[in-house]
């Protein structure tokens, strides 16, 4: 319907609007020409003011947001235009900041309407616009005001009218928005009370545990919810529809007083409410004495297909209730009725729990007593159990023995128990293992003292039915007394000794303790048998397992290890073995007419002389030797020794002397054997058992079909180990018949040029060659065979002896240096050997003892104690070949020593090789920083000595002086007092 249009004529009217919205342009169109206006369009500002230049308008509306040109800079090129200033201006916008409606005045806007405008209110603004602008016309006067908007100050100049008008629009709208802000609060308000109140239902809902409480808790929180004033809950029940519950309800809404008159009845019990909530109004409420009408909502409460009632709330004031909560009180029926289902289950769930309750209780005696029996039984099962696991597990008897007494103590929940077995013929057990709490005193157990009331022994039954003992009050048991101190004393009550059987026989017992009386009873002590017999089965499987075993690695006869385990082990021996310097061998031995003792005296006696023999031999061996019974007479060992050594030789000997030089008793006869040997040696013979096994018996082969007591398989090898066996005799000759002397080479004084001391060196002078051999010939023989230690003994009484002569000469003597073997040094009564020889010297002072670097790093600790007591003797202490060995520089400076020796190695080219020149040079040094003399060896040339002179060297030795020469020799130069 068009809008009254009273003043003006609405048809003379043209409106011009300004909208970059299509839709928007259409839309307010259709109001004004609606309304009877006329209305022009434009798409943007520009657009908007050239039209308006073109048709001058009765009136513009303009939106603000536009392309090209706003609102605000329209209104302004409008307001600035002589021709089109007069035209009111209406701006509409969505923008509502302070400084939009600044920039509204500003710009000489008319009127303020904010979006989304009611079209009401725009018709009622344009009409009065339309009105005021003839007023307008006549006040032709200017003004401006200031405004305080936005914590700011503005100052507008326009016509008092139009800031008038503006402001009255702003102030509309904010009127307008001001009643729409007090709406939404008042829709906020009124949601949150709904949603508090449906929050507080829920949880008191949750809370109810009979169908009383839910009732009650329902219509509680009800009242929460806005508007509600009263509410009442009618529920199905076997007697038909009852009041449940009710808060604040009239006095006609009662059991009694409804009737099929209320509309609300009626349509309930026709089941025509369904099962959403309806808003009725109630003629029963409002007869009650209600003004007006009176509203409220049903709320049908359903449970899947079945109506478990309603719940009605009362609002007093008209349309209370709106359609869209309708929805929420669906929920808050469907949330009743499953809080009334889980009460009505709780409920029975509750008289079902005291119905069983009384049944129970009957059971629980009888049931207890089944679950003692059961935990008993299940407790001895898992003892059972545990057993067998060990018994598929362990592979030795101890082992077995350890974890029963475990299993019994940790899963039988016995206090104690131990394991004891019988030795030989004694009655008195001996503890293996043990378990639980309890001391030595429970671990005595002697079978022969255990009696029965009449005196008949209990041990019968133990020992010769090989029934358990079992005893079930310690106190009170007449059979036990004397013996149950020690039990009482642990606050044990109740005993079970059970048989452990091999082979028929007791061998062991396993004995348990509790400390509860009454503890063993029937089924108790059959699986406790049980677990005996497992037990003792376990046992004789391992003994037959160990049997085995023993028998797969070990010869059963000499109890030495066979074939398989001899090969295994020297392959082990073979791997640590080092390249170098280390020799294995490998030899058999056979003994000699062994066949011929069998039938003569029969297999019995031959494994007699084994058993024998195979005891020999290990007494013969070290335990480093691998001793073997490969088959019938044949015997295996395996040794480490160095390479090329004789050792093994002397080995042989020693052996087969043994052999046959003591007879072996046989039977009660004394019988004489002898035996041949081969050997072969590792890496030279063989780099495997099987190889060298086979060499070691082509070997024995060879000296059976020789005069050979034994071989090796290499001919070269064996020739040259005879020619150092020979060579041994000669030298253990020549040490009797002293073919042994001492050359002495000089050393000198390079500053002085005198013969400042002496180095004696052994020489061998061989009668049977007519030579006099260098110690390179023979010392390393002496070392091996260990004559060096009465080759050294000798050395230093025949150096002592010397320069005691040569004192008698009146000759002044040097300083003597004699050479210590590491075999010397190594004993442990060395430096006793030494205090017992140099008893006879004069001035100590007068010797020195040379020790190569090697040998003193060998053991550093151990030679610093020993060559302290001897610098302490007063004998000086040289380092020899210094430079060639392994040395720490932390030991050398606590070795107790005088001089450093530099090598040959350095000096025969330190002229020519910068390298060495160094070297020598560092150790000269060195010696020097620590207080140390230095002497040169080797050196043959004047520009040698000249050099070491330069160096600052105190001594050389050298056949630039002199070789090593005899003591007459050194007499002669001492006399002439030879001199560089």
């Amino acid at each position: 319907m068009a809008h009254d249009i009273s003043i003006h004529d609405a048809r003379k009217v043209e409106i011009l609007i300004a909208e970059d919205s299509p839709t928007q342009a259409e839309k307010l169109k259709y109001l004004l020409e609606e309304n009877g206006y006329q209305v022009t369009t434009a798409g943007d500002g520009k657009q908007a003011l050239s039209r308006a230049r073109q048709r001058n308008p009765t009136l513009i509306i303009s939106d603000v947001m536009m392309p090209e040109m706003n609102g605000f800079a329209l209104c302004s090129e409008i307001k600035r235009d002589a021709q089109l200033k007069k035209i009111p201006v209406i701006l509409l916008t969505s923008l509502a900041d302070v400084k939009d409606i600044i920039q509204g005045l500003e710009s000489g806007a008319d009127n303020f309407i904010r979006k989304p405008y009611d079209d009401k209110y725009l018709l009622d603004r344009i009409e009065y616009l339309l009105m005021s602008h003839e007023l307008r016309k006549s006040q032709k006067m200017q003004m401006g005001m200031q405004i305080y908007l936005g914590g700011q100050k503005h100052f507008i100049t326009s016509e008092r009218q139009q800031i008038v008008d503006l402001l009255i629009s702003v102030y509309e709208d904010a009127v307008h928005l001001n009643a729409e802000l007090n709406r939404r609060q008042r829709e906020l308000t009124h949601s949150n009370r709904l949603l508090n109140g449906l929050y507080r239902m829920a949880e008191g809902l949750n809370q109810a545990a009979t169908e009383r409480e839910v009732s009650e808790k329902a219509l509680e929180y009800a009242m929460m919810f806005p508007g509600v004033q009263a509410g009442w809950l009618y529920l199905w029940n076997t007697d038909g529809l009852s009041l449940a519950g009710s808060r604040n309800v009239p006095a006609s809404v009662s059991a009694d007083g409804w009737d099929t008159s209320c509309n609300c009845l009626r349509l309930l019990l026709a089941g025509e409410l369904g099962n959403t909530p309806k808003i009725l109004n109630c003629e029963r409420l409002f007869s009650s004495g209600g003004n007006g009408s009176c509203h409220h909502v049903t709320i049908p409460m359903w449970s899947g297909s079945k109506n478990q009632g309603v719940m009605n709330l009362l609002g007093l004031e008209q349309d209370q209730f709106r359609e869209n909560e309708l929805d929420t009180f669906y929920g808050i029926g469907q949330q009743v009725s499953v809080a009334l289902e889980r009460a009505r289950l709780h409920e029975h769930m509750e008289k079902l729990v005291g119905e069983r309750t009384a049944a129970l209780t009957a059971e629980i005696a009888q049931r207890k007593e089944y679950e003692a029996r059961v935990v008993r039984l299940n407790r001895l099962y898992s003892v059972l159990s545990g057993i067998n696991t060990a018994i598929v597990r362990v592979r030795e008897i101890q082992e077995l023995f350890n974890e029963a007494c475990r299993i019994a103590v940790v899963h039988g929940g016995f206090a104690f128990a131990w394991i004891g077995m019988l030795r030989g013929s004694t009655r008195v057990t001996t503890p293996v293992a043990k378990m639980g709490q309890g001391n030595d005193e429970l671990l005595q157990l002697n079978l022969s003292l255990m009696s029965a009331p009449k005196g008949a022994p209990l041990i019968e039954d133990l020992i010769t039915h090989l029934k358990p003992f079992i005893c079930n009050d310690l106190v009170a048991d007449k059979r036990m007394e004397g013996l149950h101190d020690a039990p009482l004393a642990h606050d044990y009550l109740s005993m079970a000794i059970l048989p452990l059987v091999l082979d028929g026989q007791l061998v062991g017992t396993l004995t348990l303790y509790t400390p509860e009386t009454g503890f063993f009873d029937e089924e108790e002590i059959a699986l406790l048998v049980e677990m005996a017999g497992d037990i003792s089965f376990a046992m004789d499987h391992l003994k037959k397992e160990e049997r085995i075993n023993y028998l797969a690695f070990f010869d059963a006869v000499t109890e030495l290890p066979n074939r398989a385990l001899f090969l295994d082990r020297v392959n082990q021996r073979i791997k640590m073995v080092s390249s170098g310097h280390e020799m294995l061998s490998v030899i058999v031995l056979d003994i000699e007419r062994f066949s011929s003792i069998n039938e003569s005296f029969g297999h019995g006696a031959g494994d007699s002389l084994l058993r024998q023999l195979a005891k020999r031999l290990k007494q013969l061996l070290s335990e480093a030797d691998i001793l073997a019974h490969l088959s019938a007479d044949y015997f295996a060992i395996a040794r480490k020794h160095e390479e090329e050594s004789i050792d093994i030789v002397h080995m042989l000997e020693k052996l087969l002397f043994e052999v046959q030089n003591e007879p072996f008793l046989i039977n009660g006869q004394e019988l004489w054997v002898s035996a041949r040997a081969g050997a072969s040696f590792f890496p030279s013979d063989g780099l495997d058992t099987d190889t060298l096994l086979r060499n070691a018996g082509t070997a024995l082969k060879k000296a059976k079909h020789s005069s050979d007591k034994h071989l090796f398989y290499a001919p070269e090898f064996h020739a040259r180990v005879k020619e150092k066996l020979r060579l041994e005799i000669k030298l253990r000759q020549a040490l009797e018949q002293e073919q042994l002397m001492l050359y002495y080479q000089p050393k000198v004084d390079l500053k002085s040029g005198q013969i400042s001391g002496l180095e004696a060196l052994m020489r061998w002078h061989d009668p049977e060659s007519a030579t006099v051999l260098s110690p390179l010939h023979f010392i390393p023989l002496l070392e091996e065979t260990g004559m060096i230690l009465d080759a050294g003994r000798w050395a230093l009484s025949k150096a002592i002896s010397d320069a005691n002569k040569w004192k008698a000469m009146s000759l002044n003597p040097p300083r003597i240096a004699i050479n210590v073997s590491p075999v010397q040094l190594r004993q442990k009564d060395f430096v006793d050997m030494v205090a017992n020889v140099v008893s006879d010297a004069g001035d100590l002072a007068a010797f020195q003892f040379e020790i190569t670097e090697s040998v003193i790093m060998h053991d550093i600790k151990a030679n610093i104690e020993k060559l302290n007591l001897i610098q302490e003797m007063g004998i000086e202490l040289a380092i020899d070949d210094f430079g060639t060995g392994y040395s720490s520089l932390s030991y050398i400076a606590k070795l107790p020593v005088n001089v450093l020796k530099i090598d040959r190695a350095f000096i025969s080219d330190m002229n020519i090789n910068p390298d060495n020149l160094s070297i020598v040079s560092g150790i000269i040094s060195l010696a020097h920083s620590l207080h140390l003399r230095v002497v040169a060896e080797g050196v043959e040339t004047a520009e040698q000595a000249e050099l070491l002179r330069s160096l600052e060297c105190e001594e050389m030795q050298g056949y630039l002086f002199s070789p090593a020469v005899t003591a007459t020799k050194i007499i002669e130069f001492l006399h002439q007092k030879k001199s560089l």
